[in-house]
């Protein structure tokens, strides 16, 4: 479950980390300083454009500059914090195993239906392209075609940015 949920994050936000830095002691925003060029204060969708493919490109694996649902359910994420790896001390339950299939299925549901609706063409692949405007749009907050520091802003203990979840 952890790898799934690790590549639905990276899918959704895809901007590299280094756009996405946490705000420095001077209470400014590097994500927005990272990614204003013209320096207004606010992102549009070709400032943006400009930076973000790194996520795509670690999500495809056959390195064809396109992403298919294929690579983005089998992404393999890099190793960090929260991912232990094998242990073979572990011996979850029934009930547990259960409770993991049951949310892998419903991640791999709700990985399957990001990959289309970034997917706009309807290709069964997200060019870079696609996979940018998707980002800004899951980003911006107020449907105004600009990112402001606010939504650029990483956000404790749940998503960041974005439209609440489809039902």
């Amino acid at each position: 479950m952890n790898k799934l949920s690790r590549v639905i994050a990276m899918s959704l936000f895809g901007l590299s980390s280094s756009a996405f830095a946490a705000e420095d002691e001077s209470g400014h925003n590097r994500a927005l300083a990272n990614l204003d060029t013209d320096g207004d204060g606010s992102v549009n969708f070709e400032e943006f454009q400009a930076r973000g493919g790194e996520s795509l490109i670690r999500l495809d694996s056959d390195e064809n500059g396109v992403l298919t649902l294929d690579e983005l359910l089998n992404a393999r994420p890099g190793r960090g914090p929260g991912n232990r790896g094998n242990r073979p001390e572990f011996e979850p339950s029934e009930e547990q195993i259960a409770r993991m299939e049951e949310r892998r299925a419903a991640m791999t549901e709700q990985a399957t239906a990001r990959f289309q609706e970034m997917d706009t063409d309807g290709n069964d692949v997200v060019s870079l392209g696609e996979f940018k405007e998707a980002n800004f749009l899951q980003l911006d907050n107020d449907n105004n075609g600009l990112l402001s520091a606010e939504e650029l802003r990483p956000q404790r203990g749940g998503r960041r940015g974005g439209r609440p979840p489809q039902a």
